[in-house]
């Protein structure tokens, strides 16, 4: 706490219920790992432009022939198409008052009551929120994959494909390898990523096929315990991934209404290319333009009108998250038994 404070106290000119300065509670989210990491990231100069395509059929086709005495075989054609990209600009404002703002400073607060000092750390706890509800509405979700699969309380059902792992008869490993090997089939690359909802990573680690392949490797002071390293193993995948972040879906105003921001019942299986490149394909890509500010996330501050000793300080990030192959995908639907 500052020494002006103190004095201030000692000469009974100031209350001594002021705040506290070395704890504080904020509700930031871990960045690391998640939605926001699962595609690669392209950088792009332009807020917009198209990229090539190849035709999968031509390439993978057997286009050789017996060459004809005196002859030549027809030329092979391989087709393309074009596809885009478009990145729009998506903005923050949040503004802080300067009065209130030097008698926090003078009592020598930290943290994010610091804003002038903490804009960075706001903005980004913002901008990865919304980043994860963009991941959700274009990927994580029923419709814009090349396959869809249900879950159920069997697989015989009509309306379902297989049976959800919070189910005991379910055969989660048995089950996602098969996929695994659709994908190659139809694609000739192995699907390296699982994207979990909450619950279906939790139903995955409790699920007796899962335990029996960890179970023997604890002991008492180490007991045996799934990780999402030892799962991606176990599920013949790189790496497991689990959309854990959160958000309040209420208005200003209304009560609060917080929960996962990626369906916690969903799975995604998936290839992606740890390095873009040039022929190369891929489930996803998000492509980021710097907006002519040669930074991802340009923050800026400037101050309010004259008279209210007020600033504000505003973010910005332009990105589209594409889905480039989505025959690259299987997104499933109920992979674990919805809360009712």
């Amino acid at each position: 706490m500052g020494t002006e404070v103190f004095d201030r106290i000692r000469k009974g000119k100031t209350p001594i219920n002021v705040p506290l300065t070395n704890i504080s509670t904020a509700y930031f989210q871990s960045k690391s790992g998640g939605a926001t990491s699962f595609f690669p990231e392209i950088p792009v100069t332009l807020s917009r432009a198209a990229y090539y395509k190849f035709s999968k059929e031509d390439l993978l086709r057997d286009n050789v022939r017996p060459k004809p005495i005196l002859g030549k075989v027809d030329p092979t054609v391989f087709s393309y198409d074009t596809d885009d990209y478009k990145c729009t600009p998506d903005q923050i404002i949040v503004g802080y008052d300067n009065i209130i703002q030097s008698d926090i400073e003078r009592m020598g607060a930290k943290g994010i009551m610091k804003f002038r000092q903490n804009k960075s750390k706001v903005i980004a706890e913002q901008m990865f929120i919304h980043q994860n509800k963009t991941f959700a509405q274009q990927y994580f979700k029923k419709g814009v994959w090349g396959t869809d699969l249900t879950g159920g309380t069997s697989a015989s059902s009509s309306s379902t494909d297989f049976v959800s792992f919070d189910n005991d008869n379910s055969s989660p490993i048995k089950f996602i390898g098969d996929c695994i090997t659709e994908i190659k089939r139809t694609t000739g690359r192995k699907p390296n990523k699982l994207g979990l909802g909450q619950r279906v990573f939790d139903a995955l680690i409790n699920h007796p096929d899962v335990m029996n392949r960890v179970i023997y490797g604890g002991n008492t002071a180490s007991p045996a315990m799934v990780t999402t390293k030892s799962l991606a193993a176990i599920l013949g995948v790189d790496e497991v991934v689990v959309f854990d972040a959160i958000w309040n879906s209420a208005n200003l105003g209304e009560e609060e209404n917080t929960g996962f921001i990626c369906d916690e019942n969903a799975m995604l299986l998936a290839y992606a290319t740890s390095t873009p490149m040039i022929d190369e394909p891929t489930a996803g890509y998000t492509f980021r333009w710097d907006m002519g500010t040669k930074n991802i996330l340009p923050i800026i501050e400037w101050e309010g009108d004259e008279g209210t000793y007020s600033n504000y300080i505003g973010g910005m990030i332009a990105q589209d998250m594409e889905i480039v192959c989505k025959d690259l995908g299987f997104y499933f639907q109920n992979a674990v038994t919805p809360k009712n």
